[in-house]
């Protein structure tokens, strides 16, 4: 959505309210104190984030239970900080949205991305992808502040890249049909293994349909899906020390290009991100991915906001 386009749909904070809660409300409302339905609800004039209800004469937010329901700041700015999200295809730094909404503080700002993303974390992708599907690893983390120099007369220690790296595994899965991708941090297990077959074959068989075709690189890992499975997943891999592409579609290149956006979305926009909340980021950069009409992307992530 345009800047011009949100200005015309929303004109004023009421427009922005209302449209708020007929998303929350759009099959009526309902009273949370006694369940009374809308024939009993009504607004209140003075103020569009609060409803009365006639049945047990008591008032209730319109917010409760959404990302909105504690904030003091105008819907508006929610609604733009939303639709800037959207569109960035990179992502929107906190300093970036505190500089366009005139907030008072980083804080807030943060804030504010936090709980859209966290917005973007409640849709569900289980048992969806299907037919042909792409998986692949990334290791997401700057280097070690401290590094060895040539003239400290210590031996320089050159940085492991790749696999072995001290950087956070992240794996994703995106769908040929479809173009959709889903990603989630591979966090140690109980062992603390990371990128374990076991671990891989769980993603998939969390996400993916039976009898999908997988395409896969050469990591060792997958090899869990040459065996026989319940899934009756088929692997087909591509040696990326020779070829990037066997021919006859037998390629990750699709999952790899999404890497790309969401590094340079980590390193050009947020600069860096901690482990804690790289989830939340990389749900984002596949929300985006996944919801490429902004029209529709918007509908859908206010739709998310107020579940």
């Amino acid at each position: 959505m345009t800047f011009f386009a949100f200005c015309k749909k929303f004109p004023n904070e009421n427009a922005a309210i209302d449209f708020i809660v007929s998303a929350k409300y759009k099959d009526g409302y309902v009273c949370p104190k006694c369940g009374s339905f809308h024939s009993h609800i009504y607004h209140q004039r003075y103020d569009h984030r609060k409803l009365y209800c006639r049945n047990c004469n008591s008032e209730f937010s319109a917010l409760k239970g959404t990302i909105f329901e504690h904030t003091h700041l105008d819907l508006r700015m929610w609604l733009y900080a939303m639709n800037k999200v959207i569109v960035s295809r990179k992502g929107v730094s906190a300093l970036q949205l505190r500089r366009e909404l005139g907030m008072g503080s980083y804080q807030s700002a943060w804030r504010m991305l936090h709980n859209i993303r966290s917005a973007m974390q409640k849709e569900e992708y289980r048992n969806t992808f299907e037919a042909v599907v792409e998986i692949d690893e990334t290791y997401v983390g700057g280097k070690p502040r401290k590094q060895n120099r040539p003239n400290d007369g210590e031996t320089v220690v050159k940085r492991k890249r790749g696999r072995g790296t001290s950087k956070t595994p992240v794996i994703g899965v995106k769908e040929r049909n479809t173009g959709k991708v889903h990603a989630v941090v591979a966090n140690p297990n109980k062992d603390g293994k990371q990128l374990s077959g076991k671990q891989l074959f769980n993603f998939l068989n969390m996400i993916c349909k039976d009898d999908t075709v997988v395409m896969t690189d050469q990591f060792a890992g997958y090899d869990i899906l040459d065996r026989t499975n319940d899934k009756n997943f088929m692997r087909f891999k591509v040696d990326h020390s020779v070829t990037y592409s066997l021919g006859d579609g037998i390629h990750t290149n699709g999952i790899e290009s999404f890497w790309a956006v969401l590094k340079r979305g980590v390193y050009g926009v947020f600069h860096a991100i901690s482990v804690k909340h790289m989830q939340r980021y990389v749900d984002e950069f596949c929300f985006r991915l996944n919801h490429r009409e902004p029209e529709e992307a918007f509908g859908t992530l206010v739709e998310l906001a107020v579940r």
